[in-house]
């Protein structure tokens, strides 16, 4: 599937999100657990933002990992993003973000039952949002950064390639052209020469010049707009 600038556009997009998000979640465990920590009602504002902020990140990194053909988005398996999810020790950013997600699912059941989790494991849940999530998550973004910019430098290649061919045949057709109009005056004349025998003759030649000049002409034209491009 070919990748549209837009389309790379809107995978960064998400991917950046997803960091977003992650920062918020981490933000609101720790405010919601302190409610609970004092004895507070969790405000219901704060839990419904929490269950937002949660269901987007998924819904996100769902559209990474798998896309989303209806909207045209594929899923990441450039080489540099295999690298970020996968490492096959359990350490991958694949690994990273099903544990964040797994782990706040537990806390999510935590407090919904006014249950305040472990200090210790709390603090180490958010230390893990902060350093290994944020990481990948920005490892994610500078990879699709970097597979856009290189898409961009083939496609310019390419079309580099092209315009080349471009002028090669142009030129091949200026010289024919050029060609035909010799041609065309030797025959005009050849025809000058027979006289009243050679008029109707004479007439075919010089439409044959005029063509021949408009084509020399024509193709110098797109000659000067590709080197201009």
């Amino acid at each position: 599937m070919t990748v549209s600038e837009d389309i790379y556009g809107r995978l960064i997009n998400i991917a950046g999100r997803q960091r977003m998000l992650s920062q918020r979640i981490g933000f609101l465990f720790l405010t919601l657990s302190g409610q609970v920590e004092n004895g507070h009602a969790i405000p219901e504002n704060l839990w419904k933002m929490l269950e937002k902020a949660l269901q987007d990140f998924r819904q996100g990194y769902d559209l990474l990992l798998h896309g989303d053909e209806d909207a045209g988005l594929p899923r990441l398996a450039s080489a540099r993003i295999r690298t970020v999810l996968e490492d096959g020790n359990g350490h991958g950013g694949r690994e990273t973000i099903e544990r964040f997600l797994s782990e706040a699912q537990h806390y999510m059941q935590a407090l919904a039952g006014n249950s305040i989790p472990d200090r210790a494991a709390f603090e180490g849940f958010s230390g893990f949002i902060l350093e290994d999530l944020l990481q990948t998550l920005q490892a994610i973004v500078v990879a699709l950064e970097e597979d856009f910019a290189e898409e961009m430098r083939r496609r310019r290649h390419q079309r580099e390639e092209e315009a080349q061919r471009v002028m090669v045949a142009l030129q091949e057709i200026q010289k024919a052209s050029k060609f035909s109009r010799m041609i065309a005056l030797n025959a005009k004349i050849s025809a000058d020469r027979a006289g009243p025998y050679g008029k109707e003759f004479g007439a075919l030649t010089e439409e044959l010049k005029n063509i021949s000049t408009a084509i020399t002409d024509s193709s110098e034209d797109i000659l000067k707009h590709l080197e201009r491009i």
